[in-house]
C-alpha cells in the first residue's frame, strides 16, 4: 500500500534535529508523496525551497529546518509545496507579504495557496480574535489563488458559516481545493463538497469521541476525501501527545476503510488519486502491483 500525505509541516522546527531519519522512515512505510504546507511567509518559503532542492539537486541534501547541510535519504517522499498565511498568523502579516506570495506562486513547486482561512477558536476567554483582519487576508489570498490558477488549502475552526459565505463571495469554487482537518457537520460537509472541494481526513478520525467526523467520512463520496496528517500535529489514537509524521496515515487509512467497509488498499488508491487531482499533479499514477 502507498500513501499521499496531502498536508504536512516538515518545515516545522520540531523536525529540526532528525528530519532525514523521519523522511526515510515514512518513505519505507509507503508514503511516496506529500505536500509541505506553509503557514506564514517564512514557512512558505521554506516549503518551496525544500521541494525545489529535492527536485533539482539530486545530491541527498535537503533545505530543511536544520539548515542547508542536513542530509536526508534521496528516496524521501516527493515533496510539493503550498504557500499561505494561516489565520492565526495574520496579526503579523503585511501587504508586502501578499505581494511576495503572488510572485512565489509562480514557482513550479507550488501546487496550492494555503493554509489560509478563518479561526475563531479562543484558547482562553480573554483571547482576542480579529475576525475582520482574518477575513481580509483570507479574501486576498483566495484572489491570489484565482489569479494563479491554484487550488486553496483552507483552515476553518469555529467559523463554518463565515468561511463558506466568504468562499462563495470570492468565487473559491473556480479554483477548488480542500477543507483541511474537517470537523464540521455532515450538512456543512455537503455544502463544501457541492462547491467542488475535498475534505482533509486525518488522525482525528481515529479518536473514539469523533462521532461527527465519522459520520461525515462515512457518508461523503470517497472521491471527495484526501488523507492528511497535519504532522507534527494530530497524532492518531494511541500516540496522542506525541510528534506526528506521515507514518500516521496508516492508522487513518485503516480507520476510514473499516468505517466504509472496504479494503484499505482501495482507500489508499482512491485518496492518492484524489490528492493528485486536487493538486493537479500529472503523471503520478498510484503504483501498480501494490
Amino acid at each position: 500500500m502507498y500513501y499521499f500525505d496531502s498536508h504536512t509541516h516538515y518545515n516545522d522546527r520540531r523536525f529540526r534535529e532528525d528530519l532525514g531519519e523521519v523522511l526515510g522512515r515514512v518513505r519505507a512505510a509507503g508514503v511516496l508523496r506529500d505536500t509541505i504546507i506553509g503557514y506564514d511567509p517564512e514557512s512558505s518559503l521554506l516549503a518551496v525551497r525544500m521541494a525545489e532542492e529535492q527536485r533539482s539537486s539530486g545530491d541527498g541534501k535537503d533545505v530543511s529546518p536544520a539548515g542547508p547541510d542536513a542530509a536526508y535519504p534521496k528516496d524521501a517522499p516527493l515533496h510539493t509545496a503550498a504557500i499561505g498565511i494561516h489565520p492565526l498568523h495574520t496579526g503579523d502579516a503585511e501587504e508586502e507579504d501578499l505581494i511576495r506570495m503572488e510572485i512565489l506562486a509562480e514557482d513550479p513547486a507550488v501546487v496550492a495557496i494555503g493554509e489560509i482561512g478563518l479561526d475563531y477558536y479562543r484558547k482562553t476567554p480573554d483571547m482576542i480574535i480579529d475576525k475582520e483582519r482574518q477575513q481580509y487576508f483570507f479574501r486576498k489570498q483566495i484572489r491570489i489563488a484565482r489569479r494563479a490558477g491554484l487550488p486553496v488549502v483552507i483552515h476553518s475552526r469555529n467559523a463554518a458559516q463565515d468561511t463558506i459565505e466568504l468562499m462563495e463571495e470570492e468565487k473559491a469554487s473556480e479554483v477548488g481545493g480542500v477543507i483541511h482537518c474537517f470537523t464540521y457537520s455532515s450538512e456543512m460537509a455537503k455544502r463544501f463538497v457541492g462547491m467542488g472541494f475535498c475534505l482533509g481526513i486525518g488522525g482525528v478520525l481515529t479518536y473514539p469521541a469523533s462521532k461527527k467526523l465519522k459520520e461525515v467520512a462515512g457518508c461523503i463520496p470517497l472521491e471527495h476525501l484526501v488523507l492528511e496528517t497535519d504532522c507534527p500535529y494530530l497524532s492518531p489514537e494511541g500516540h496522542r501527545g506525541e510528534r506526528n509524521d506521515s507514518g500516521g496515515l496508516k492508522a487513518v487509512a485503516r480507520a476510514l476503510a473499516e468505517l466504509r467497509g472496504m479494503p484499505v488498499e482501495e482507500v489508499c488508491r482512491i485518496t492518492w488519486e484524489n490528492a493528485c487531482r486536487l493538486y493537479r499533479i500529472e503523471g503520478a499514477a498510484y503504483p501498480e502491483g501494490s
